[in-house]
């Protein structure tokens, strides 16, 4: 990316229960230890945007039949790079909330 100066991006797909919410999951953490800047006073961003997936999943996961903490979402994640390799900023979107099943109890 740097030595390139292009933007990429990480398409994780699979089936259900296949591990996409974990492989997303370490993908950031790498990205966010390879960006990452020395500890500063305040939240980092990379902390920030690692802190959010427990909060996503409160309200988007929900027990199935093959995965006890299924996600019932989509999650676009963006994470934006200076030119030196750090993580400058973030901006995670979610879509396709699974409404039925993550507002109601299976009776």
């Amino acid at each position: 990316m740097i030595n390139e100066g292009k933007s990429n991006s990480i398409l994780v797909s699979g089936e259900s229960g296949a591990g996409k919410t974990e492989t997303t999951k370490m993908i950031m953490r790498f990205l966010a230890y390879l960006g990452g800047r020395k500890a500063t006073e305040g939240r980092t961003v990379e902390q920030q945007v690692l802190e959010s997936n427990p909060v996503l999943e409160a309200f988007g996961n929900a027990k199935t039949v093959r995965n006890n903490n299924s996600s019932r979402f989509g999650k676009f994640v963006e994470i934006q790079f200076d030119k030196h390799g750090r993580i400058s900023g973030a901006a995670i979107r979610t879509y396709l909330l699974e409404r039925s099943r993550v507002c109601q109890r299976h009776q």
